[in-house]
């Protein structure tokens, strides 16, 4: 259970580093697979947008207690969204 939001995680960051990848080329494949990608990407935000409201405490909470992960994953959401950590309401308060 407290591999969901990493397996999330990693497949949404491959899927960019191939949006940007492709992006950068015209040829129709590529064009193809980027549309593709686009619309795999709208997916998967609908099935991971599911997932969090219903059992999204839980898996929060299966991810911080993984002694090999703890915040790891949340600290780069931080960085993503500039969160301050030090911030008296940020979660590692």
């Amino acid at each position: 259970m407290h591999h969901v939001i990493t397996a999330y995680n990693d497949i949404f960051d491959h899927m960019d580093g191939i949006m940007q990848a492709l992006a950068r080329n015209k040829t129709q494949w590529k064009e193809d697979l980027f549309f593709a990608m686009k619309l795999a990407q709208q997916k998967l935000s609908k099935y991971s947008a599911e997932v969090a409201p219903s059992m999204g405490m839980l898996l929060i909470s299966a991810h911080i207690l993984d002694p090999f992960r703890k915040l790891q994953s949340f600290r780069m959401w931080d960085k993503r969204m500039v969160i301050n950590p030090h911030d008296k309401t940020s979660y590692t308060a």
